[in-house]
Formats: C-alpha cells, sequence, structure tokens
C-alpha cells in the first residue's frame, strides 16, 4: 500500500513537473507594437485649412487604406488645449502600428513626405516602444463622458531600471486618485533606437483624460511633481491636447 503511494505521488509530481515546462513554453509574446507621434507646426493659416489638407494628404481614402496594410492601426489627432496666438498653430497626430518595416516603408514614399510637406511648416516625428516592466493602466469611460485630453511627458532619465522604479511607485500609489480626477489610461515608451545604437533613454508618458479640470488638479498637486521630478535628470517636457471634433480624418 505504501508503495503504492508512493508511486502516485511521484507520477502526480511529474505531471505537474510537465505542465509547469507546457505552461511556461506556451506563455505569449507581447504582440510587437510601436507609437508614432508627430508633433509640430501647421503650415496653413487656419485650422480649417489645415484640416482640409490633412484630409486630402493623409486622411485620403487611398493613403489610409496603404498605410493600413502596412500596419498602421489607428491615427489620432489632437490640438493644443491653449489657443495659437497666431495661424493655426501646432497638432499632435498620434499613430499606432505592429509593424516597423511597414511604418518605414510607407514613410519613405515621396509621396507621403510631400503631402506632410503640406501639412507642417516644421514637424517632430519620433517612433517609440513600450516600456517593459513599467506599470500601465487602461479603465473604461463612463456613459457620457466623451471628453478627451491627452498629457504627454517626455524627457531623458538617468537609467531604465530607476526610471521603472519610479514609475511604478508613482502609478501604485496614485492611480486611484488620478481614476477619481479623470484619468483613463496610462502608458509609457522609450524612444526606439536606430539599429546598432545603444537603447534610448528618452522617455515617454502619456496620459489619457476624460475631465480637463480635474487633469489639472491632479498634476499641480505638489506630492505627484516632486514623484515626477525623480524620473527625470533635467525638467521634462509637457504638453496637453484636446482631441478634435471631427473635422480631422481619423481611424
Amino acid at each position: 500500500m505504501l508503495r503504492k503511494s508512493m508511486i502516485f505521488v511521484i507520477s502526480l509530481m511529474l505531471f505537474m513537473m510537465s505542465v509547469t515546462v507546457f505552461a511556461q513554453d506556451a506563455a505569449p509574446k507581447p504582440l510587437p507594437m510601436f507609437l508614432l507621434t508627430i508633433q509640430g507646426t501647421l503650415k496653413s493659416d487656419t485650422l480649417a485649412d489645415a484640416s482640409a489638407v490633412h484630409n486630402k494628404t493623409a486622411g485620403d481614402t487611398n493613403n489610409v487604406a496603404a498605410a493600413r496594410s502596412l500596419g498602421d492601426l489607428s491615427h489620432m489627432v489632437y490640438l493644443p488645449t491653449d489657443k495659437p496666438a497666431s495661424g493655426a498653430g501646432d497638432v499632435l497626430f498620434i499613430d499606432q502600428w505592429n509593424s516597423i518595416d511597414g511604418l518605414n516603408k510607407f514613410f519613405a514614399n515621396p509621396d507621403v513626405q510631400k503631402g506632410a510637406d503640406l501639412i507642417f511648416s516644421k514637424r517632430d516625428p519620433i517612433v517609440w516602444v513600450p516600456a517593459e516592466g513599467f506599470y500601465t493602466y487602461h479603465i473604461p469611460a463612463p456613459y457620457g463622458k466623451n471628453d478627451r485630453f491627452v498629457v504627454m511627458v517626455r524627457g531623458t532619465v538617468t537609467s531604465r531600471a530607476d526610471a521603472m522604479a519610479f514609475n511604478n511607485q508613482l502609478v501604485a500609489g496614485g492611480m486611484n486618485g488620478a481614476r477619481l480626477a479623470g484619468d483613463l489610461t496610462h502608458d509609457v515608451y522609450f524612444k526606439l533606437a536606430a539599429p546598432g545604437e545603444a537603447e534610448s533613454l528618452e522617455f515617454l508618458a502619456i496620459d489619457v483624460w476624460m475631465d480637463s479640470s480635474g487633469m489639472a488638479a491632479y498634476y499641480q498637486n505638489p506630492d505627484f511633481q516632486a514623484g515626477v521630478k525623480k524620473l527625470f535628470t533635467a525638467p521634462p517636457t509637457v504638453t496637453t491636447w484636446a482631441q478634435t471634433a471631427g473635422d480631422w480624418s481619423e481611424w
């Protein structure tokens, strides 16, 4: 009887080991994702003219189809929360891609570059990759909360390990308060390094909010500001954007 019990226990242990190995081997790898941000100054004199130019170039049906066929999953347009002093002002495009080869191929097209030259008088396109091991979150919005505001915090960190520790501490301690203030998402990225270069220490945090007043109050909190300063080697660049009213082609 004892011998049979021992055989059963050993068999069970071997089975559990095989299940554990199978689970480790079957663990899915994260899908490749790349964030493209293009922040720049619009060439047009008015926002109406700027959106018309955008919709005829980047938002053209054929261009959208070409971008999607190469891995472009979304294209969102945001404008500064402050009105421009003159002209149409600045604009922010945020695209999500799942193919870096497709992204490079699309923007290597001379016609795409000509279209961008019609939209911008100057621009800063950057490709970012998700920061692995960093806390992020995505919380649904209640019905009727349709306003969207984007805050981008960008700067250089001392190291990825230190940045992860500070980010995770801030998120773990502040997520509930941020949600009460109207925060919906928190995502973090590092700039994609060119082949052969060392990994980048340029860091980007993007939060999407549904309440502008709650957003402003949250970021003015001295405890939050002190925590953010620990992330960066110098004061970061902080910009605030609002989603357009539907007059810009998005997908």
